[in-house]
């Protein structure tokens, strides 16, 4: 059975400050906007030199590629909590990560899922997630090798695993 690699991510980057998010706008994935370049360039660039997690140092990491599949369930698990009005981990469904990345397709051996909320752009949002050690952990962490990523209004999600 694959093992799943979650922190306990209730950190900063995981609350949800009291701003208003716009109900009716889009889901931004890799074919809006250049999500998926600018996210894999500001990620790839922390995993490439290296970078201070809280008090863990985490050295480089190989660079991570895109994986439209889990951009599906990144797409998926932000317009859920976009349309539903909630900030967690757990779909308004019940699902978790797992579920959500195994119905996209992607077959894995070990993934993990940072999420933000309220953030203006992806350089602020991975800036965020650098700044929480439990996320900063997911994106530095040399087990994974592929990302997909989604916005939707103010909600932001990464899934990142391998097979």
């Amino acid at each position: 059975m694959p093992t799943v690699l979650l922190f306990a991510l209730a950190l900063l980057a995981c609350s949800k400050p009291d701003l208003a998010s716009p109900a009716d706008e889009p889901v931004a994935t890799e074919e809006s906007g250049g999500l998926a370049s600018q996210m894999l360039a500001e990620v790839n660039a922390l995993r490439e030199t290296g970078c201070r997690c809280g008090t863990r140092w985490m050295p480089p990491a190989p660079a991570l590629s895109w994986n439209t599949q889990l951009a599906n369930a990144a797409r998926r698990h932000a317009g859920d909590m976009q349309r539903n009005d909630f900030f967690n981990h757990r779909g308004s469904d019940g699902s978790d990560m797992a579920q959500r990345i195994e119905e996209a397709g992607y077959q894995w051996q070990t993934i993990a899922e940072n999420i933000a909320w309220g953030h203006p752009d992806v350089a602020s949002v991975v800036q965020a997630w650098k700044e929480s050690p439990g996320h900063c952990e997911n994106m530095m962490n040399s087990q994974y090798s592929e990302m997909g990523a989604a916005r939707a209004g103010a909600y932001w999600v990464q899934d990142l695993g391998r097979r």
